[in-house]
């Protein structure tokens, strides 16, 4: 059995799983709100422990299965990434496993500040003697063999304050940490895709990430410190509503387009003695367009800023929770001037995950893959061993 336990900004989603990687089973899931965290940060671990363990509880109840290890992932600010090249001369001609590591050591130990905590390595291609696009080298012939690697990493700070929220919980041990949108990628973006290039937008409540896959493979990724709470936010000051009520109307009424909106009134109950109030559904959209439009034109500008615009031929996917506000697809393409859709977690082979088939899921349910695909691996993640270590015991497991 697969057990993630995923950090969102409002909402702590723990899933259980079978971990037949060929046919891989949601058992259930379970989904608790939390106030504990912002922009993806932890910033009260007592109301984040706590719905954690509810989380980790309702689950156990529902299936009848002690959860004892799990797998954690989150985004957050703390979350940074970089590109990074290995190199390592090839001893006898022919690619080793040794010469591999070699490479792909340099390739880790050279690119991660100190006060961070290196949580991923994904390889994205070997070369040799300048010969690129090679994925796995061993048994070819050359002189020097290179190694293309993203690394993503976070503060030591943000590891421990999420081990402490699920160590809080007896006998609950963590196998390994990731960052959640390798898992959201699994299920929301398709092989052709990912090899023609695409942007994959995940605009949850507190974070919107951005990744970048070309060639098949890993080329960027960022995490912006604001999302559908900003949203949220301004229409709560706007109209003079507690933030709650507003995130209401906004799941309720809101499009990401106001031009066609008729200018229907919303009667709601307002914070002067439960009076009611009368809003406008027009002005409501005006609100959501214009702070969706600026988190998207900082996503493109981010994208341009990395050079990285003619590197997205398939356009770009939106998921998140934010994904599900009408019309978001037609203002991204406005914005973007490129393909843009909607990603739900269609391209998993899963069963029993139709109740689960939004965006707001894609991060759940294609963190079960990754981590089965983890697990299955010939080898056992002892945290003792540090990342460099684990990750030199996967090549090895490869061979």
């Amino acid at each position: 059995m697969i057990c993630n336990i995923d950090f969102g900004t409002s909402k702590i989603t723990t899933t259980l799983a079978s971990s037949d990687t060929n046919n891989l089973e949601i058992n259930d899931f379970s989904s608790v709100s939390t106030s504990g965290l912002k922009k993806g940060s932890i910033i009260n671990i007592s109301d984040t422990a706590k719905a954690v363990e509810k989380s980790i509880n309702n689950l156990q109840i529902k299936t009848n299965f002690r959860i004892k290890n799990v797998f954690v992932s989150f985004s957050g600010e703390s979350i940074s990434s970089t590109n990074s090249m290995g190199v390592a001369e090839i001893k006898d001609k022919q690619v080793s496993y040794k010469d591999m590591e070699s490479a792909w050591k340099t390739s880790i130990s050279m690119s991660v500040p100190k006060d961070k905590e290196l949580i991923d390595v994904i390889t994205s291609q070997f070369i040799i003697d300048g010969q690129s696009g090679i994925k796995d080298p061993r048994g070819m012939y050359g002189g020097r063999l290179e190694v293309s690697t993203h690394l993503v990493y976070c503060s030591k700070n943000a590891v421990n304050n999420l081990k402490k929220c699920v160590e809080k919980i007896n006998g609950l041990k963590i196998k390994r940490f990731f960052y959640n949108q390798l898992g959201t990628a699994e299920s929301v973006l398709s092989n052709d895709q990912k090899e023609l290039g695409v942007c994959l937008i995940d605009i949850g409540a507190g974070t919107t990430d951005i990744t970048v896959y070309k060639k098949g493979a890993i080329l960027f990724s960022k995490v912006l410190p604001y999302a559908g709470d900003l949203i949220t936010e301004s229409i709560a000051m706007s109209l003079r509503i507690p933030s709650f009520q507003a995130e209401q109307i906004k799941v309720k009424y809101g499009s990401a387009i106001s031009d066609d909106i008729s200018d229907e009134i919303l009667k709601i109950r307002g914070l002067e003695n439960n009076k009611e109030l009368e809003i406008s559904k027009k002005a409501l959209c005006e609100i959501i367009e214009q702070n969706l439009s600026t988190i998207l034109r900082n996503c493109v500008s981010t994208i341009e800023q990395n050079g990285l615009q003619d590197s997205i031929g398939t356009g770009l996917v939106l998921t998140g929770g934010t994904a599900n506000l009408e019309n978001i697809a037609k203002l991204g393409k406005t914005i973007t001037q490129k393909d843009c859709l909607i990603g739900s977690p269609e391209n998993l082979n899963l069963k029993n995950f139709e109740k689960l088939n939004k965006p707001q899921f894609g991060t759940s349910l294609g963190m079960m893959k990754y981590c089965a695909e983890v697990d299955n691996k010939e080898f056992t993640f002892n945290r003792s061993k540090g990342i460099i270590g684990r990750m030199l015991d996967w090549l090895r497991s490869e061979m």
